[in-house]
């Protein structure tokens, strides 16, 4: 009855703020649940949608983006998780509020979640797996700041309104591994927030379920738990993969290419590529790091088809509207390969090329958005402002929100592109997109442009995607200095307009050394 008067007077409060979204369809069939499903360091060419080397398999995605929305030139707002994650989490570039690398956290407290919005807006929300925006070991300048001297010196309470709890999640089972700190289980049972450790728990009776597994069991609880409910819910879905460790257990790589097909397709399986540490529960081989890379990626999709076949199950598919997207591109180093792939874009997470910005991207909401590739640029921060929408909200009245509604776009209502601009900065290095042209800078002055175009999905053309290897800064002057002014007057109404230091002193240094700028390219230095 409770839920039923807050429900009534919600739609009051709505239908006098918003007078043109009637109450029917925002409390109606059409008012949908919502779930974000993100994966860790998930590079571009690993969906079957995209997929240039035909090595993954991911059935469960793929139904998603056929029978929704692929968007092919869908962006990150930072090439790391934390910054990355703190946009996708608030709908706003973390920029504006100081959180421009993984040192730089927790989630300030007086920024609004997504969740807080909906739950403003009746929602149930939840949140399963990473969160990586609290307090932890990389936060030291906060807690200097603050006047800790260690993690342990501050109070539960300080450290809990970092958590989850503290932006808007009704529930949560927050963790990358087998402790986790929820207030929910595996089975649905609610108790008052505390550590649950799934190696013990419950006579040790899931002991046995690898990460992946136990996350998406957790997210199944949640949707069980409020599938009938009046009230629609979110749930933020964090997987923690495929990033490292790799450690994925044998009943997900028999389901992926076996080590002898690997090495058909050219990877090295005669020598040890990666030592042993604690992210590398042994000596691997290049074709073992890809292997446990796509039996990562397998265990996210036989989760995805998990919930996809509880909500068909339950007559919910048609009012869920899922957002399916990574936090940023795949690392490729020696000392941190996750055994993604970035293919066709060069670069990797930790730099603001395309590899390391450009991410797998789903849309789907059955019967509403029809099967479609989007080729138009879009970014991260748009979920939040599309779920703010479709919730009954009005993301445009919103200043702290800097996505845009795609609904319009994706149902063919606005045929015109979501952003005029697209704006990415990672420490000491920035980029404007507009269009297919993406203009970078790094603060030493050194400028590149580069045509970003990709004739569809699965393809490509050497001989026209030239993507980062041809810079045509002095080609197309005119352009340059366009993006120039705009990116300049991005960077200047950000807390920090000039970031000094960051993981790469040149741009050209690393694109030379990495895979080659062509013959006809130009260094140029940025007009003051």
């Amino acid at each position: 009855m409770k839920k039923l008067v807050r429900r009534m007077i919600l739609a009051i409060c709505l239908s006098t703020l918003f007078p043109l979204i009637s109450v029917a369809t925002v409390f109606g069939a059409q008012r949908p649940n919502i779930i974000f499903i993100v994966t860790d360091d998930h590079g571009y060419n690993d969906l079957e949608a995209t997929d240039l080397r035909d090595e993954v398999s991911m059935p469960n995605v793929h139904r998603l983006s056929t029978g929704g929305a692929l968007m092919t030139q869908a962006y990150c707002t930072a090439p790391q998780c934390v910054p990355s994650r703190a946009g996708i989490v608030t709908g706003r570039y973390q920029q504006r509020f100081r959180v421009e690398a993984n040192k730089e956290g927790p989630l300030p407290t007086t920024q609004k979640s997504i969740a807080s919005r909906l739950k403003g807006l009746g929602y149930t929300t939840g949140h399963v797996g990473k969160w990586h925006l609290d307090i932890n070991r990389g936060t030291k300048g906060w807690m200097a700041k603050n006047g800790y001297k260690s993690e342990a010196d501050i109070p539960p309470s300080v450290v809990n309104s970092f958590k989850p709890q503290g932006f808007g999640y009704d529930e949560f089972a927050e963790g990358t591994a087998t402790r986790v700190w929820s207030n929910f289980d595996v089975t649905g049972k609610s108790f008052p927030a505390r550590e649950v450790n799934y190696r013990t728990y419950e006579g040790n009776s899931h002991k046995e379920k690898y990460r992946i597994q136990l996350q998406t069991d957790l997210a199944l609880a949640f949707i069980n738990r409020h599938m009938v409910e009046p009230d629609p819910f979110f749930l933020y879905l964090g997987y923690y993969g495929p990033h490292v460790p790799l450690d994925a257990p044998t009943s997900l790589t028999d389901q992926v290419l076996s080590l002898s097909k690997l090495q058909q397709k050219g990877y090295d399986h005669s020598s040890v590529m990666i030592k042993k540490s604690a992210n590398y529960g042994k000596d691997y081989t290049e074709a073992e790091v890809r292997q446990q890379g796509l039996a990562l990626l397998k265990g996210i999709d036989n989760g995805v088809g998990d919930i996809y076949r509880l909500l068909e199950e339950k007559g919910k598919l048609e009012n869920t509207l899922i957002f399916f997207m990574s936090d940023n591109g795949a690392p490729l180093s020696v000392r941190s390969w996750d055994g993604s792939v970035n293919d066709p874009w060069h670069g990797a997470k930790g730099i603001i090329f395309e590899g390391g910005s450009r991410i797998p991207y789903i849309v789907h909401w059955k019967s509403v958005i029809p099967s479609q590739v989007f080729d138009k640029g879009v970014n991260t921060l748009d979920a939040g402002a599309t779920a703010v929408a479709v919730a009954g909200g009005d993301p445009d009245s919103d200043p702290m929100l800097d996505g845009v509604n795609l609904l319009p776009h994706l149902t063919g209502k606005d045929k015109g592109v979501p952003h005029r601009y697209l704006y990415q900065r990672y420490m000491n290095t920035a980029s404007i997109i507009e269009g297919k042209l993406k203009y970078m800078r790094h603060e030493n002055g050194e400028e590149l442009l580069f045509d970003v175009t990709m004739e569809k999905p699965a393809a490509y053309n050497p001989d026209k995607d030239f993507h980062e290897a041809v810079n045509l800064i002095e080609e197309m002057p005119e352009k340059a200095a366009e993006l120039r002014k705009e990116l300049k007057s991005f960077t200047k109404t950000l807390p920090v307009p000039h970031y000094s230091g960051g993981f790469h002193s040149s741009l050209y240094e690393f694109a030379e050394r990495q895979w080659g700028l062509r013959e006809n390219s130009h260094r140029s230095k940025a007009g003051e």
